[in-house]
């Protein structure tokens, strides 16, 4: 089926029966909740979440993270490159590293079946059931031997495994590490401000700094009990085992100062972790398993792929589902993409990664750079065609305010949806990233980006523009933006407008070339009448054949000179960047009396590759109905965003347009 959907056979098959490529939709959306994107963890901007290592019930395997097992994982840390996910996989005695820049492969770092408390070699060294695991910046590894009541130091340059505390049975609180009791450790984590590693002991109410380099513990005293930590910044939180609050303490100088109460949650914290400024928890609630607690206190919302919100996560989720307060739920953010949670859950032997999805959020946002290997970013140019969602004519959960339609049901993420799951599927290792700029249709689509797309593709480091060109009606009409500014030196109306210059009388404003050659055609031809603000023009000019091969060069010659502009610009590959043009077939009915194959001619002039969804689109439009406002501007509704995502990418990878190997 797969193969169907991308050769020929798509016009032979599909195209005589749209159903197919509808369940064909369905498939290949229900996969990707079961398949992750691949390379380097396949980043999707938009993912609310993603399996990235573990199968089916408790076992231990290494390799794909699709077979790779895990039996009760408790601790995680992530390497300061953002490349390894370290695991304490407890019940098996091992640390297990997932590499998420080889398509979260799996290995064994150390430890073997049978427990023990053997230092030495990785190849040789014996683990008895870790749990929290901390990452050093010099590329050392803290493990909390849980079962040996030890904390041990693994250097990942000399893979040589010691032991950095708890050697002496004792019941000292402070001293020499080797001397102090690392019995029933919770959580640790590194401070670098403090150059220490803070550890909690709730049985004993302990909350302790292990400086690194003298390797003495001081005991904090703080009252309660404190439980779960993580660190932002210079900033310790934690959790109290007691009390429904994370409390913070800074680090000034040489101590941390007094701690203040920053949250309150409302169930018992099972984890913490920060990105940036942002700090997390998982917590006991099955409305709110997962919840944001600063800078602002909510509860994190699970949307599927679909873009449905999922209720009551903590029990239709199975990832959340049958939490206890012990064990703990390991919790560490990416540290190279903002508001992106990797948690592990003992219970299923599973780790997953999270991303905080804001329904109201804008989806514009800009990529991490630098760019991961293996990425291709796309930038999806439109106007409102593009970025609306407009409310169904059905009852449908999408019957909400457009501001807060999930980003999961808009075109751009159902373009980048569609390319990682049809390359997971493929075995194609690439990861597909796409970011939309678009604005309204009165700004002139065919203009505009000529002079605000270049800035966005260097910000984010795009490899392929690909403009969403809709059939313009006479509000877009191109002559009139070139009356509204004077041209630059590449022939084309400066951009945005001048206000003042439109003060100027109408035929004053005509500039030299083509667009006055083609006014004085509609003049003549009676197409047009010269008002007090501007010009009335007939329609009757779109299939007039004298003045076509003048709307093809008005039209045209701005997105020549974006063209120009983008191949003079380099990708992360060394490649020049590149320009796609797409007719954006958007409505039930074609909206305008502007030939339908203006924007083929216009590519094939500037020599800009086409992508021509037209046949399949005008197939399906009824098949599918509804796709859009009929009584409106065509603006696509959740169904339309879904199909025309999908045939983009269908005509990309069809046309050869993206990599595809």
């Amino acid at each position: 089926m797969i193969k169907q959907y991308k050769n020929n056979l798509f016009h032979s098959i599909v195209l005589k029966n749209p159903r197919i490529l509808q369940n064909f939709c369905l498939l290949i959306l229900s996969w990707s909740m079961l398949f992750p994107q691949m390379a380097w963890a396949m980043r999707p901007v938009f993912s609310a979440f993603g399996l990235v290592a573990g199968y089916g019930p408790a076992g231990y395997r290494d390799g794909s993270f699709t077979s790779s097992q895990f039996n009760a994982p408790m601790g995680a840390a992530i390497s300061t490159d953002g490349t390894r996910l370290f695991i304490a996989d407890s019940n098996n005695n091992r640390i297990r590293v997932i590499h998420l820049d080889e398509d979260n492969q799996v290995t064994t770092l150390a430890g073997k079946s049978e427990p023990g408390d053997r230092n030495g070699t990785l190849d040789s060294a014996l683990f008895n059931e870790p749990r929290s695991l901390a990452y050093l910046p010099d590329n050392k590894l803290v493990i909390n031997d849980y079962g040996n009541k030890l904390l041990r130091l693994v250097d990942l340059k000399t893979r040589v495994v010691s032991t950095l505390g708890g050697d002496s049975p004792t019941t000292l609180t402070e001293g020499p590490a080797s001397r102090i009791s690392m019995a029933g450790i919770q959580n640790l984590v590194y401070l670098p401000a403090a150059g220490s590693l803070f550890f909690t002991q709730p049985d004993q109410g302990s909350l302790k700094k292990l400086d690194l380099k003298t390797n003495k513990v001081s005991s904090l005293s703080f009252g309660g009990r404190p439980d779960c930590l993580c660190v932002s910044g210079d900033k310790l939180y934690f959790s109290d085992a007691d009390q429904p609050q994370i409390l913070m303490a800074k680090w000034a100088s040489t101590q941390l100062s007094n701690p203040q109460t920053v949250a309150q949650t409302p169930s018992h914290v099972l984890s913490l972790a920060s990105s940036g400024d942002d700090i997390y928890a998982v917590q006991l609630d099955n409305n709110a398993p997962l919840v944001h607690l600063l800078p602002q206190n909510y509860p994190v919302t699970f949307i599927s792929a679909w873009g449905d919100m999922i209720p009551q996560p903590g029990i239709s989720f199975a990832f959340f589902a049958n939490l206890i307060t012990f064990p703990a739920m390991a919790m560490v953010s990416d540290p190279f993409e903002a508001r992106k949670l990797y948690i592990v859950n003992p219970f299923i032997h599973r780790i997953t990664y999270f991303r905080d999805i804001d329904p109201y959020h804008d989806p514009n946002l800009d990529f991490p750079n630098p760019k991961p290997p293996k990425t291709f970013r796309i930038l999806l140019v439109g106007d409102s065609r593009a970025a609306m969602l407009v409310k169904h004519p059905f009852l449908t959960n999408y019957n909400i305010d457009d501001r807060a339609a999930p980003p999961q049901a808009s075109l751009f993420y159902r373009l980048q949806l569609t390319l990682n799951t049809l390359a997971a599927l493929e075995n194609v290792p690439v990861n597909f990233e796409v970011k939309l700029d678009a604005t309204s249709g009165d700004q002139g689509l065919f203009l505009w980006p000529a002079y605000r797309v270049p800035d966005t593709v260097i910000k984010n480091n795009i490899d392929l523009v690909l403009v969403l060109q809709a059939t313009a009606d006479m509000g877009s009409f191109p002559f009139r933006f070139y009356c509204y500014n004077t041209l630059n030196a590449d022939g084309i109306p400066k951009y945005p407008r001048d206000l003042e210059y439109m003060l100027k009388p109408p035929l004053e404003r005509i500039p030299p070339g083509d667009a006055r050659r083609f006014y004085d055609l509609c003049n003549a031809k009676k197409f047009v009448r010269v008002e007090q603000n501007g010009f009335n023009f007939d329609e009757k000019l779109f299939s007039d054949p004298d003045l076509y091969p003048y709307l093809v060069r008005l039209y045209g010659k701005p997105l020549d000179v974006l063209k120009q502009k983008l191949s003079k610009l380099r990708t992360s590959t060394g490649k020049p960047v590149s320009l796609v043009l797409c007719d954006m077939h958007s409505s039930f009915f074609k909206p305008d009396s502007e030939p339908p194959e203006i924007w083929k001619d216009i590519t094939q002039q500037y020599h800009i590759p086409y992508v021509d969804l037209n046949d399949e689109m005008t197939a399906m439009i009824n098949s599918y109905y509804p796709l859009a406002e009929v009584d409106g501007n065509g603006h696509f509704n959740s169904e339309g965003h879904l199909l025309f995502g999908e045939l983009l990418a269908y005509g990309l990878i069809r046309d050869k347009l993206i990599p595809w190997k």
